[in-house]
């Protein structure tokens, strides 16, 4: 029970740093730069504000605080010295099999000594005109050979006392060699729970980076929609002035691009959100002010390597919930067999422990296939997404030659500057499409490829 209970403190105080919200606001000094609780400064942003894909993760890993301290507290944790408590306890108990051994032999020279001057007191007694002779040397050898009697027999009494702490000590010793064990298997627990946190903190701010760039794009579809409402308007009130329309349609159109413009304002101030967000999760001051440089991508060639049997016999090695359900069942195949040892096959202890050590089993084997099944799903997710993205393309390069014709059109004079202005916004959404595209292949692929190299998969519904 104490060695559980020392697990459980141990795991406890190394990951409650992590149960902070992990877009937790820092604050914002007059220099630019994040403070700590100490008021010193952590991390600087860099100059220019601006972050790429392939840096997300080490930013994360080496600056996010809530990651730091869960660190510290395994680095506290690992301090403990174990082997210093070890060698105190049998120093201890060989101090203590001395006494003992002194006790039980220290006195026995001087009782035979005793003895052996005694029978010869006895031996020496004659017998001369009548009286006895030796007397004087026999009571004092008598004397002495009882009182060494007593002490001896006293030095035995104190040797079984010492006897029963001896024996005390060298289970508490037992315990200890049982409680490093334990100690350092939940130090190496704890360190990979903090390694599948950091992991999952990484792959939620690379999600975010990626959420951030498809975001962009919708701005930029509301923006465009914004101006082909603002043209329209213009043209209801052409049209109103010169009577073809009525006030009820122009207002209509006005308040359709009213609502438009509060529609972007909302997508803006979210956007900013995110980059606040994915700030605070690098361990940045989250101002909002921060530019993505790049937008990922991912070839024909890196899907073409793929290789599911391999890649999911590796994402199984990673997986911290495999791992975590595996020493789950080891936990309860120990229960069960202490419970057999101390308890015998017959108690209840021990059939209530055999049953939960099936559990775990059937637990397990759950994990295993609802991994699996969500492993195939990420998988199977990359060919449509590759479909799509051929799609998309195909309708581009059909906008291309649409919006081609519209020019050519709009130079003979056969085509109005309003109509000209809608096929661009028409190119421009194909344009998007692609881009859209290309960023959920990534997505797909990259998603994949954390589940192969970090074991990180999600739900399979």
């Amino acid at each position: 029970m104490m060695k559980r209970f020392l697990a459980l403190c141990l795991t406890c105080t190394a990951l409650l740093s992590l149960a902070a919200p992990a877009l937790a606001a820092r604050s914002v000094s007059g220099s630019g730069t994040p403070k700590s609780a100490t008021g010193a400064t952590s991390v600087t942003i860099p100059s220019d504000g601006t972050i790429s894909f392939s840096q997300v993760g080490p930013r994360v890993k080496a600056n996010n605080l809530n990651l730091k301290a869960a660190q510290e507290s395994l680095k506290s944790a690992e301090a403990m010295d174990w082997d210093d408590a070890i060698d105190e306890m049998e120093d201890a108990i060989d101090s203590l099999e001395i006494q003992i051994s002194l006790l039980l032999n220290g006195g026995a020279g001087q009782l035979a000594a005793a003895q052996k001057e005694l029978n010869a007191s006895l031996a020496g007694i004659t017998v001369a005109d009548g009286k006895l002779q030796g007397l004087d040397k026999l009571v004092p050898d008598i004397i002495k050979v009882s009182s060494l009697t007593a002490i001896g027999e006293y030095s035995k009494m104190q040797a079984a006392s010492l006897k029963v702490n001896l024996e005390s000590m060298e289970d508490q010793l037992d315990d200890l060699k049982e409680q490093k064990e334990d100690y350092q298997k939940t130090l190496a627990d704890t360190a990979r729970q903090i390694d599948y946190a950091a992991d999952q903190m990484v792959s939620g701010a690379e999600s975010l980076y990626l959420s951030i760039l498809s975001t962009q794009l919708q701005l930029e579809a509301l923006k465009e929609t914004q101006e082909s409402t603002q043209r329209t308007v213009k043209e209801m009130e052409l049209r109103y002035s010169l009577g073809q329309i009525s006030k009820l349609t122009l207002t209509q159109v006005q308040n359709g691009y009213e609502t438009l413009a509060a529609s972007l304002q909302t997508m803006e101030n979210a956007l900013g959100t995110m980059y606040s967000s994915l700030q605070s999760l690098m361990g940045d001051v989250p101002t909002g002010n921060l530019r993505l440089v790049d937008t990922p991508s991912v070839t024909d060639a890196q899907i073409a390597n793929l290789s599911y049997t391999a890649d999911l016999t590796r994402a199984k090695e990673k997986s911290y919930t495999l791992y975590s359900a595996g020493r789950t069942v080891e936990d309860a195949e120990d229960a069960m067999n202490d419970a057999r040892r101390d308890e015998g096959k017959n108690s209840y202890q021990y059939k209530m422990a055999e049953y939960t050590y099936h559990s775990a089993l059937y637990q397990k084997d759950a994990a295993v296939a609802e991994f699996e099944l969500s492993f195939q799903n990420l998988y199977k997710a990359i060919a449509p997404a590759q479909a799509t993205l051929a799609s998309k393309e195909l309708s581009l390069a059909y906008e291309e030659q649409v919006y081609a014709v519209a020019e050519k059109k709009y130079q003979l004079g056969n085509l109005s500057a309003n109509a000209l202005a809608d096929a661009k916004n028409t190119l421009n959404t194909a344009k998007r499409d692609v881009e859209a595209a290309k960023l959920d292949l990534f997505t797909a692929y990259h998603s994949y490829k954390q589940a192969v190299d970090l074991g990180l998969v999600g739900s399979a519904s």
